[in-house]
């Protein structure tokens, strides 16, 4: 049994427009949240944690500017806050640099949870 297998993907012009939408979910939930724990530790001196994270991002999707956020699968999200949780854990215990903000023109990735299966040539 794999647990985690890479794959390389050559999408139509239709999943290139839902694979951009996730994409660009997952780097604004990133950076809106990585923005929310940096201001919160500067005025309390406590962080969000990934509870804290997802509480807040479900009352942020039903926010009538960040509705765009419901167009995409929520696991994304989801796990963008978890990777979130893990670099600032990492950093804390000085195995990684502190996270930094994510870019639209740079290398981007999602990760998807939920588990998948490979038939023929198709994901």
């Amino acid at each position: 049994m794999l647990d985690v297998l890479k794959v390389r993907l050559y999408p139509n012009k239709e999943q290139q427009a839902a694979l951009g939408k996730s994409f660009g979910c997952c780097r604004f939930v990133w950076n809106y949240y990585l923005e929310k724990t940096n201001n919160q530790y500067k005025e309390t001196g406590k962080g969000l944690n990934y509870c804290d994270m997802a509480k807040d991002l479900t009352q942020l999707k039903k926010q009538p500017d960040y509705l765009f956020l419901k167009e995409v699968t929520a696991a994304t999200l989801q796990q963008s806050l978890k990777n979130l949780e893990s670099a600032f854990k990492n950093f804390f215990q000085k195995r990684a640099r502190f996270p930094k903000f994510k870019s639209k023109h740079k290398k981007q990735s999602i990760r998807y949870p939920e588990s998948c299966s490979i038939k023929g040539n198709g994901v």
